[in-house]
């Protein structure tokens, strides 16, 4: 695994310069920050901007904003430009993937399809020292709707750890979504590429269930808690969904390319084709 160490050298993207949007319209406004979809530069744009600028707001906001340019990838959707108080990401039309998963499951071929982008994209992050720490099926979109490998699209850091960056603003704080959450997450570990990996296991498995593994999702986050559903789809997933949810980090795959060949041996012993290869999916750290 390839290790960072501190630096301060991360180029700061922000602006003063207010940005210039048309035809906006309000999608959401919560934890101080307001989304809306508008035209900026003539191209359909999503506008992220913090409305209570105070320091905690502020820290956590351009937090988001250097975390989020730090990588590029195709399935990763960064910032095209950051300002003072405003974060521009391009549009993608499409669908989250809660929202696909809310009209039914996915069947095994969708969802390593899906699983194999999400993968291609974290390998990405974690080759530039970027954690993601809160993969879960709202936090991905499906471009044009569609549930395949291409089609995904990873969105929002605002949980994100770099290591990179000199001073990570949630450290050891309680960060994620607790169905998706890796049980060290839960006792404030962040920064471990092997969270991810139980994150996107977790996934896996609510695309093929329509559900996560855990109803008690608190319960079992405390170890209070043991009972998982029964493991979902054909038995060829099942080894692989069993290690990425095991409470032992060590015994999780060692990486995402690891776990992306995993994922796309079992897709052959199904009978279905192999997963893209990965280095033809690479990314660029800035």
């Amino acid at each position: 695994m390839k290790h960072f160490t501190a630096v301060t050298d991360v180029p700061d993207l922000t602006t003063s310069t207010p940005p210039d949007l048309t035809d906006w319209q309000l999608l959401s406004e919560r934890g101080g920050v307001r989304c809306e979809s508008a035209r900026w530069a003539g191209r359909p744009v999503f506008a992220k901007t913090l409305v209570f600028d105070r320091p905690d707001s502020r820290a956590r906001f351009e937090h988001e904003g250097r975390v989020a340019a730090s990588v590029r990838h195709r399935l990763v959707v960064s910032p095209l430009r950051c300002f003072h108080d405003t974060l521009i990401y391009p549009f993608v039309p499409g669908v989250t993937l809660r929202e696909r998963l809310d009209t039914g499951a996915l069947g095994a071929d969708e969802a390593t399809e899906v699983a194999g982008g999400v993968l291609a994209a974290v390998a990405a992050l974690h080759a530039c020292g970027v954690t993601h720490q809160d993969l879960k099926p709202e936090n991905v979109i499906l471009a044009g709707g569609d549930a395949t490998f291409a089609a995904v699209r990873v969105i929002d850091f605002g949980m994100s750890h770099s290591a990179r960056l000199p001073l990570d603003i949630h450290q050891g704080t309680r960060m994620g979504t607790p169905h998706f959450m890796a049980p060290e997450q839960f006792l404030g570990v962040r920064g471990d590429p092997r969270s991810d990996l139980y994150s996107v296991g977790v996934l896996l498995f609510d695309c093929l269930a329509g559900a996560p593994p855990f109803e008690d999702a608190f319960g079992w986050l405390s170890g209070l808690n043991e009972c998982r559903a029964p493991l979902p789809g054909p038995a060829e997933l099942h080894d692989v969904l069993t290690r990425c949810l095991t409470r032992d980090r060590a015994q999780r795959p060692a990486s995402a390319p690891a776990l992306y060949a995993d994922v796309s041996a079992a897709r052959e012993a199904m009978g279905l084709e192999a997963l893209p290869d990965l280095t033809a999916w690479a990314g660029e750290c800035r």
